[in-house]
């Protein structure tokens, strides 16, 4: 009787210990295609919105109980260290976030992310829980396919904080630290075709004057601008707000000065020059898009970066974004500007560190009074030297300026100068505390204040500095 209870626990123990065996060996085989990264992902329908990609991995695992926990970790390995494929329903591919060379340098911290303590389980989930296909292959092999919604936001914070890879901003930087700062408009065409913007007679020509302030009452404007400035202030870049900028500008009048000046002369200073005048922005972007779609929606979008100093082009970003059924006007924004946005801003940092190392580009205009006993033209002493007047303004705008290779083109009654180089950032005395100098921003009215105070001191003369935008500046010589 002994001998037979002794039979049959024996025969208990060896299926136990069997099914032990092969759980283990199951959970090796399976271990050894997860530290290959062996796996394949794609965007999965339109991709994901907002913060998170949506992927669909399909992992290869000896056990099916370990192959959602493999799931999430193959798709935070794609996101990281491969990038994921597009599809044809409107998902573009996604580069990875960092270099497959950070694996290797950081291994002992991945073995921790990804073994050890299994931080990669908080970052990656799976909406439906369960298997989209599963198929038995050979040699005890599955191969099965989840849908998997990776929080790329709060899993590239994680990194940054841990010092693996570096904030957004800095990257783009290069670490320097000075990013230009931006002001989003809505483009003329968006204002047009919405109805905010009119074409009205400005003594013969026909000027554009768009209406900012009922513009910003537009619940999908506010919202494009607020999406765009949050993506562009994760990356560490500066904005400013167009909504608060009008707050202390009173469009009204900027209307009014844009059409006819006070002396009712044609005046060059448009709303946008008002605003950036007060803002002092670095680059503007002028913004467009449009929802379309019936069932499922999808944003079209283009951005214009352009230099608020000189209005030159820095670069252009336009794409459709992926289709959904019932993501909100700005997740659909974000996801279709997020594949481009890193490239283009760092476009922008390059431009950005062109203007700091050789400075900031603007132009000129002198006109004379009547009043002005001199012609442009006219010889005048200065320091023991005869000299046309012209000439003394070129030698002198060379002397303050950080080029000489300016564009400069004389007449007798106006001078037009163009392509001037001028520090970002000039020192001025504190008026109020005696001895104490502060750091500001410099532009083409603080040049061309510069350049009048000369002329007063040598001549005698005031003249009057106006401004058009923050690059261009009329200096009038001989009255106020």
């Amino acid at each position: 009787m002994k001998f037979i209870k002794i039979c049959i626990v024996a025969l208990l123990i060896v299926p136990i210990n069997s099914l032990f065996s092969q759980t283990n060996s199951n959970r090796k085989v399976t271990e050894e295609r997860t530290r290959n990264w062996q796996y394949e992902s794609i965007c999965s329908e339109s991709g994901g919105t907002g913060s998170s990609y949506l992927l669909q991995v399909t992992s290869y695992v000896g056990d099916l109980r370990l192959a959602l926990n493999q799931a999430k970790k193959n798709a935070i390995h794609a996101v990281l260290f491969k990038g994921v494929a597009g599809n044809n329903l409107g998902c573009t591919a996604k580069e990875p976030l960092i270099e497959n060379g950070v694996y290797n340098d950081n291994f002992e911290y991945f073995e921790d992310f990804f073994y050890n303590t299994r931080q990669y389980n908080q970052f990656a989930t799976s909406p439906s829980g369960s298997a989209e296909s599963s198929e038995k292959l050979k040699r005890k092999m599955n191969r099965v396919t989840f849908i998997i919604s990776v929080n790329v936001d709060e899993l590239r914070k994680k990194l940054e904080y841990d010092k693996i890879i570096v904030p957004l901003g800095d990257a783009l930087g290069g670490g320097s630290g000075l990013k230009p700062k931006i002001m989003i408009f809505p483009s003329d065409g968006w204002l047009m075709d919405n109805g905010y913007a009119k074409f009205v007679d400005n003594q013969g020509v026909e000027t554009l004057v768009p209406n900012y302030t009922r513009a910003l009452l537009d619940k999908n404007l506010n919202i494009a601008i607020s999406t765009l400035d949050k993506m562009v202030s994760e990356r560490g870049y500066p904005t400013v707000r167009l909504a608060e900028t009008m707050k202390g500008l009173n469009q009204g009048s900027a209307m009014d000065n844009a059409v006819e000046g006070r002396d009712g002369s044609t005046q060059e200073t448009s709303i946008m020059d008002e605003l950036l005048n007060v803002a002092k922005a670095d680059i503007i972007w002028k913004v467009t898009w449009s929802l379309e779609g019936s069932m499922q929606k999808y944003v079209n979008y283009g951005i214009d970066a352009l230099d608020a100093y000189t209005n030159k082009s820095i670069g252009v970003s336009n794409a459709s974004g992926p289709k959904s059924m019932s993501a909100s006007v700005g997740d659909l924004l974000r996801q279709a500007v997020t594949d481009q946005m890193d490239g283009f801003l760092a476009r922008h940092q390059d431009y950005f560190k062109g203007i700091v190392e050789n400075g900031r580009e603007i132009s000129l205009e002198f006109k004379r009074f009547d009043s002005f006993e001199y012609y442009f033209n006219d010889d005048v002493e200065f320091k023991g030297r005869e000299m046309e007047f012209s000439s003394l303004i070129r030698r002198y705008i060379g002397s303050i300026a950080k080029n000489k290779n300016f564009s400069f083109n004389p007449g007798e009654n106006k001078i037009d100068v163009s392509q001037i180089k001028i520090e970002m950032e000039i020192e001025e005395e504190d008026i109020f505390e005696e001895g104490k100098f502060d750091m500001v921003p410099n532009d083409a009215k603080r040049f061309a204040d510069k350049i009048s105070r000369f002329i007063k001191k040598q001549f005698g003369y005031p003249s009057k500095v106006t401004t058009i935008g923050l690059g261009k500046a009329r200096i009038t010589v001989g009255s106020k």
